[in-house]
């Protein structure tokens, strides 16, 4: 009880200070409309700041659910774009009959455990067969490949990379439309190679490379990466290709899971080019 008597004689002057100003505030505000109005607004802009900053940090806090809302949206429109759908022609007469139909559909899921430094690496993602998800779906992500599922259960389903020995997805050049395949020969998961890219090509560092289109996992046109070097092999009569990746797996959240309507057709149509 003395400290407090002490602290508040000590500090009189200063609380009485604070006191009176109070009071000429109140007094002026109340007897001067410009006067009132110009504390009121001035409070007003202080409160307001406050109010951005708690919000501000509050909305921080939220981003995960609204990151989630926007993965959705975006498989939505994604499946609704024109690259999504084939266009059929049947001419008959002379009269031209054009019908979109639907080949690809985007399922919207979230990784929730991968690797990224082993030989063969992986991704679980949280979404399986009830939510439409089977094996050798593709999955991309907004940036680029991902990789192709190889296993599913009810509620998850597990992705093989493309930073993988076996996976093997065919890629072209946008610029020269030449094909070719990517692999991945370990280490470092920002860079891969490209095989089977005819030396008599020219090729250009900084060259897109996208997906060709010709497996049934991927629609054309999926970003892969970019050419960073290359040479020839003059054994082979090959390029000797590396490039960089478009995606950057260490920090892939959101994914897309390729639904291709028309798999089981271009599946067979295979089979029976095989067997001939």
């Amino acid at each position: 009880m003395r400290n407090l008597i002490r602290f508040l004689k000590r500090y009189s002057y200063i609380f009485l200070f604070i006191f009176l100003e109070g009071l000429s505030i109140y007094i002026i505000s109340q007897n001067s409309f410009y006067q009132g109005s110009a504390i009121t607004s001035f409070a007003n802009e202080i409160a307001g700041n406050v109010n951005t900053k708690t919000y501000n940090i509050s909305r921080y806090f939220t981003l995960g659910s609204s990151n989630e809302a926007l993965v959705k949206e975006n498989a939505r429109l994604r499946s609704m774009i024109e690259s999504s759908y084939v266009k059929y022609q049947h001419k008959t007469f002379q009269y031209n009959d054009t019908i979109y139909k639907q080949q690809f559909e985007y399922i919207d899921a979230k990784v929730i455990q991968k690797t990224i430094n082993k030989r063969n690496n992986y991704f679980i993602l949280n979404k399986g067969r009830v939510h439409g998800v089977t094996n050798n779906m593709g999955v991309i992500s907004p940036n680029g490949i991902v990789g192709v599922v190889v296993n599913v259960s009810s509620n998850f389903s597990l992705v093989m990379s493309v930073l993988h020995q076996d996976s093997r997805p065919n890629i072209k050049n946008q610029r020269t439309k030449i094909s070719g395949t990517l692999v991945w020969e370990g280490g470092d998961y920002s860079s891969g190679k490209l095989v089977d890219i005819p030396s008599s090509i020219p090729l250009k560092i900084g060259d897109t490379i996208i997906t060709s289109g010709f497996s049934q996992d991927f629609p054309e046109g999926i970003m892969v990466g970019k050419i960073k070097n290359f040479k020839k092999d003059k054994g082979t009569g090959f390029y000797v290709v590396d490039i960089k990746f478009s995606v950057d797996y260490n920090k892939l959240e959101y994914v897309y899971i390729v639904k291709n309507f028309f798999k089981e057709e271009q599946v067979q149509l295979t089979k029976d080019i095989k067997n001939e």
